[in-house]
């Protein structure tokens, strides 16, 4: 079986992509293994000098791969091109502070102390979202540490997922570092049973991540899970709405609105709703839409037509539950997946599609009376991966950020992740976390060292 790659923004075909065969896949975990015995023992300098060599390559290339990405998941060509600096960004910072994450620790009052040692090949089941930085954003750290891995990247960027393997090679990466396999889902249960796996990765569905993390679970080897989101985007009365509005509009719809912690669920204070949702349509409405590769597009196709069909189920199942659309609402016509930001109010809480992921560019209008009623309705969701308060006291918005059950809340900002700082999420937004000092101990083996004198 092949996988194809389509240009959603016209629908026609770009590439066809072979499969690899069990035998091929064998070959593939064995050379991670054996990658991995030489890897693990090689210098955190040559390891940390790799890094830079990855992120040199990743600047001069940036509008190639930027390119690539837009093409075959149809990210505006400006926030494709962010995407892969960022990667570049993240590979500089670990190859500079890396290191000192990763440093043995004294346990203070005992000869014991805790060294962070590889774990070995871990096998990733990555997405199409985000194809360059989901993938750099894991294995990164983990090639720092001294792991190899085994990506299993999504069915619809094969381009991408070759370009990635070429771009480790390219940089120095030594055989079995970096090891792509195009395979269908079916094929991940063996991988994570086999013995040259040692942990798995997953970004992805809920309903993918817990299968997974079931199977890790019966042969004993860690996961880490980034999973979905539906993030309150908290606005209180004393907000400075202008800004809230304007970043409100950029965390919805960036990546065409197909990301896990863009804010998804707008909780408005109620004597301020009226404003900022108005400047809220008003912003969310000027958007550009159209060719992902002209500069001026802010807007482009859905990924799938699949996608596009789910987005399309959900407003109307919205509006049959009594929302009203203030904008938007319906596909474009043309070719390409294409559907315009759009804005519901009036959408029941417990309506069924006010619990699941739009993972289209739709944003939910909701108010709330009282702070107790905000936390609330932030927390009444099986996610827990971002949010953000917004309030011009700050000893308010902090006690507000307390109270969400979320892996990070940004305040008076929007939710991003940072290569210095731990992302991930609770609740079903996973386990686990990446990026940071957390993340580069996150796949490692936390070794006890007990020395007597």
């Amino acid at each position: 079986m092949a996988f194809e790659s389509t240009n959603p923004t016209t629908g026609k075909l770009l590439n066809v992509y072979p499969e690899h065969s069990a035998q091929d896949v064998d070959l593939r975990l064995q050379s991670a293994w054996d990658g991995w015995k030489k890897w693990s023992r090689t210098p955190l300098s040559e390891r940390t000098a790799f890094l830079i060599r990855l992120a040199e390559l990743l600047e001069k290339r940036a509008d190639d791969y930027a390119r690539l990405i837009t093409l075959e998941m149809g990210k505006p060509i400006g926030e494709a091109q962010g995407e892969v600096k960022k990667a570049a960004f993240g590979a500089r910072h670990f190859a500079g502070d890396g290191a000192a994450y990763i440093q043995p620790e004294a346990i203070p009052g005992t000869p014991g102390r805790v060294v962070y040692e590889s774990l070995g090949p871990v096998l990733a089941v990555m997405p199409w979202n985000l194809p360059f930085w989901q993938v750099l954003r894991f294995f990164i750290p983990a090639a720092l540490v001294g792991n190899t891995v085994v990506v299993k990247h999504a069915e619809t960027v094969q381009g991408c997922a070759l370009a990635l393997e070429a771009l480790v090679r390219d940089a120095g990466g030594p055989e079995g570092l970096y090891v792509n396999v195009s395979v269908q889902r079916d094929a991940v249960p063996a991988m994570i049973a086999d013995g040259r796996i040692r942990a798995v990765t997953v970004t992805g569905s809920v309903a993918a991540g817990r299968a997974v993390a079931q199977l890790a679970g019966l042969h004993g080897k860690k996961v880490v899970l980034e999973l979905g989101g539906s993030d309150p985007f908290v606005v209180l009365e004393d907000a400075d709405i202008g800004r809230a509005v304007q970043l409100g509009v950029t965390s919805r719809y960036s990546n065409n609105a197909q990301s896990c912690i863009a804010a998804k669920r707008f909780l408005i204070a109620e004597p301020v709703a009226n404003a900022f949702i108005k400047a809220f349509v008003e912003q969310a409405s000027a958007l550009r839409v159209g060719d992902p590769l002209l500069p001026a597009t802010r807007l482009g196709p859905q990924a799938r037509a699949d996608l596009l069909a789910t987005t399309e189920r959900q407003v109307a199942e919205a509006v049959a539950a009594g929302g009203r659309v203030l904008t938007g609402g319906k596909s474009l016509e043309g070719p390409g997946y294409f559907y315009p930001p759009t804005v519901l109010v009036d959408v029941p809480h417990d309506a069924p599609v006010a619990r699941e992921e739009f993972f289209g560019p739709v944003a939910l209008m909701f108010t709330f009376k009282t702070e107790e009623e905000a936390i609330r309705l932030a927390n009444d969701t099986e996610f827990g991966l971002g949010a953000a308060v917004w309030s011009k006291n700050a000893q308010r918005a902090n006690a507000v950020a307390a109270r969400i059950e979320a892996g990070a809340v940004f305040i008076n900002d929007f939710v991003r992740s940072d290569p210095r700082a731990p992302f991930g999420g609770v609740k079903g937004s996973g386990v686990g976390r990446e990026l940071g000092a957390l993340g580069a101990r996150e796949l490692t083996n936390a070794k006890l060292i007990w020395e007597t004198a």
